[in-house]
């Protein structure tokens, strides 16, 4: 794989240049070698055909062309990197050209693995691609893993191609190590700055939660003194019959028997076509228990039909007590209305609850207790690397006073330089940047350095 050039018969080109090499350097037939661009997307079958055969040894091609599509793996045992993409997915993809199901060759007689090869240059921007292809791919990874405690990240590229700022282009190029140690640590900076953005909304967030927490835990303090009034008085009389079954001497204003199987239909019927009366109350009461006043509530239920929302009414059964106000319901105020007798067992069913409702509220309480000591240290948490970011910045400080100095000692230099020989024009040295874009313009350079390609031209 190469990102750099394309094959040209009448110009230099790493295609060319590196087949020649295999060619006169190891004894490659040049049939037994070809580039993707001599093949068409018709031609590209009859390629497959011949790579997975074995009759074309080493194919060469771009991350565009050959990155993705390419089903020639039968037999690939090696992968060459002679550049490095901008993206970790198009590295990714490169190595899935090899690295893939229905690779026989490796799987076969190479333990199943394709090796990858990846060529660098020592001191060069091949550096700073791989940093940046590490820190693209810590950042996906994140993402992937939600594990991100940065909202925002922002490496400052122009954009994917170019991957790199102005401010390291020129650091770089400059050889200047005091630029491009500002520029790395302007990064850090940023970093860290959106780190302590992070922290204090989470100290906001968790103030806002310790409020809530400490009102909660008051209402539910609240809540449990009421329920254990209402454990109290109603142990205090619970009566049990011969069986060791709890005792069920309901007292109903309308009825007068103590048969379950009456006090159940009797029931079963208000809950089905009890209505109040015009300007009546929605809540009547209708007898006692064990202490507790028994009520018929009708309410309104909203319900879909159609697309449309529509109401209904229906009647519930609650016990409510005196002691505390709190309502008892049974299967969230539903009487049964199969078995008289299970339904004649409804009110004593609902007052039971008043011992599981008081475990529900201690075990919330314990909770708030446990965790709203946790909430007050978060609060008060300094963000931890509010030295380094102030160390960091102090040491930016310094380098833009050092740069400072150095481009005024520069230009003291230039002007006394100036001074000393007026006539004499000194050129700087050019960084030719070429890009191949053909254009038939008039070149204002020399003859000799006349060119059909359009240059960039970087004084440093």
């Amino acid at each position: 794989f190469s990102d750099i050039g394309t094959p040209k018969p009448d110009a230099f080109n790493i295609y060319d240049a590196l087949k020649n090499k295999l060619i006169t350097d190891f004894s490659i037939p040049a049939i037994h070698i070809t580039f993707i661009h001599d093949w068409t997307d018709r031609q590209k079958p009859e390629l497959f055909r011949k790579m997975n055969s074995g009759e074309i040894r080493i194919l060469l091609g771009s991350t565009e062309k050959a990155g993705t599509g390419l089903n020639v793996q039968k037999k690939v045992i090696a992968m060459h990197h002679l550049d490095i993409p901008w993206k970790p997915s198009e590295l990714e993809q490169r190595n899935g050209r090899g690295a893939r199901q229905g690779n026989i060759l490796a799987k076969e007689s190479y333990g199943n693995k394709v090796e990858n090869y990846i060529y660098a240059v020592e001191q060069s921007l091949d550096n700073y691609k791989f940093n940046l292809l590490k820190n693209k791919q810590t950042f996906i990874s994140q993402m992937k893993n939600c594990e991100l405690n940065v909202r925002t990240i922002d490496e400052g590229s122009i954009d994917e191609k170019s991957g790199m700022n102005f401010s390291e282009y020129i650091a770089i190029l400059s050889g200047d190590n005091t630029l491009l140690e500002k520029s790395k640590m302007e990064k850090k900076i940023a970093v860290l700055e959106s780190l302590k953005v992070a922290h204090h909304k989470e100290v906001i967030r968790s103030k806002f939660h310790l409020e809530s927490m400490q009102v909660n835990k008051e209402s539910t303090l609240n809540t449990i003194n009421k329920l254990t009034l209402d454990e109290t008085a109603y142990k205090s009389q619970l009566q049990f019959d011969k069986e060791g079954t709890k005792a069920n001497p309901v007292i109903l204003n309308d009825v007068s028997s103590a048969d379950p199987e009456i006090i159940g239909k009797y029931l079963i019927q208000l809950s089905a076509t009890w209505k109040p009366g015009h300007k009546e109350s929605d809540t009547m009461k209708i007898g006692s228990l064990y202490g507790f006043e028994l009520y018929v509530r009708r309410q309104r239920e909203t319900y879909d039909d159609k697309g449309m929302f529509e109401y209904r009414y229906k009647n519930i059964l609650f016990a409510e007590s005196k002691e505390s106000g709190i309502k008892y319901l049974w299967n969230q105020g539903h009487i049964n209305i199969d078995n008289p007798r299970i339904a004649a067992r409804y009110f004593i069913n609902a007052i039971d609850r008043v011992e599981a409702l008081k475990e529900k509220y201690e075990k919330n309480l314990r909770e708030f207790e446990q965790n709203i000591p946790m909430l007050q240290l978060l609060v008060v948490k300094p963000f931890e690397k509010e030295n380094e970011l102030a160390q960091i910045k102090k040491d930016v400080s310094k380098l833009e006073r050092e740069i400072s100095i150095k481009i005024q000692g520069n230009q003291l230099e230039q002007h006394s330089e100036v001074n000393k020989h007026p006539a004499e024009i000194k050129e700087s040295s050019v960084f030719n940047m070429e890009i191949n874009e053909q254009k038939k313009e008039k070149s204002l350079l020399p003859k000799k350095e006349s060119t059909n390609k359009k240059t960039n031209r970087v004084r440093i």
